[in-house]
């Protein structure tokens, strides 16, 4: 346990010191050349040490470890971290890095603050589909804060055109192109995770007698809005009148109604989920 308390007071600090060695590319050619590969190093041995602490709570407890609201907040902030580890490796983005570790940085102090970040058996995933409905939320989750943050760049990029600021965070800035191509795919990797994980999820409410699960639960009600709204941003591209910047505002409001679905499902008391 001692090894537990450790990692989860060190993993935001871990993950806001990465994002500070981001944040040194924003000083353009002065950067340190060392920074790129200590940014990088930091960065997977966070994950590495965050991938550890739930080794640590399924080792200790026998159980798959997602499970209460601080777990799965955490969970939400490695596949996150994971995923623009992932999306940066064929076009590196050091200023998108800092934007979003940061975001994790604080969903992991948000789980910590929930704590104490332990497994139990209270509630564990029992069976196949609980465990693959835990994974695939946790992936859409990330890609949809992925899909937000994007998005929201987008708009300050589009902003800084269009007074004609092209000074430093102009130029540290990912182009329009990408960071609205890549708004819309991390929506639809989103919109696919969420299809798979709602089916799944509701599937598991009827099959368990002892559920309240309900269409009518706002939880519920939160989810398949976000699936509906991430559809729409995915396919906006075909959409007439729905344009990138369009699509940026709505994945940068579909971020902030996520935060709000896990702000409920952190408490017991308005969420069906047996935490």
């Amino acid at each position: 346990m001692r090894s537990v308390q450790v990692l989860t007071v060190s993993l935001p600090l871990l993950y806001a010191g990465t994002a500070a060695l981001y944040a040194l590319s924003y000083a353009g050619e002065r950067t340190p050349a060392w920074s790129q590969t200590a940014r990088r190093v930091l960065l997977l041995a966070t994950i590495a040490a965050h991938v550890g602490l739930f080794g640590l709570h399924a080792q200790t407890h026998g159980a798959f470890p997602i499970q209460g609201a601080a777990l799965t907040i955490s969970g939400v902030a490695l596949t996150t971290a994971i995923l623009f580890r992932l999306v940066s490796l064929r076009v590196p983005q050091p200023t998108v890095g800092t934007l979003v570790l940061t975001a994790v940085a604080l969903l992991q102090w948000a789980a910590a603050a929930f704590g104490p970040v332990t497994a139990s058996e209270a509630a564990p995933a029992k069976n196949g589909a609980a465990i693959l409905h835990i994974v695939v939320m946790l992936l859409a989750s990330a890609a949809l804060v992925l899909s937000g943050v994007y998005g929201w760049l987008h708009l300050v990029q589009y902003r800084q055109m269009q007074r004609r600021a092209f000074g430093r965070l102009f130029r540290n800035l990912p182009s329009l192109e990408l960071l609205s191509r890549t708004t819309r795919r991390a929506a639809l990797a989103g919109f696919l995770c969420l299809t798979v994980g709602l089916n799944v999820g509701i599937g598991l409410g009827h099959a368990t007698p002892e559920s309240a699960f309900s269409y009518g639960d706002p939880e519920v009600i939160l989810v398949m809005a976000l699936w509906i709204h991430f559809g729409v941003i995915a396919f906006s591209g075909r959409i007439p009148g729905l344009n990138a910047r369009r699509a940026s505002y709505a994945a940068l409001g579909g971020l902030l109604t996520l935060l709000v679905a896990i702000g409920v499902m952190a408490f017991p008391a308005l969420s069906f989920h047996a935490f």
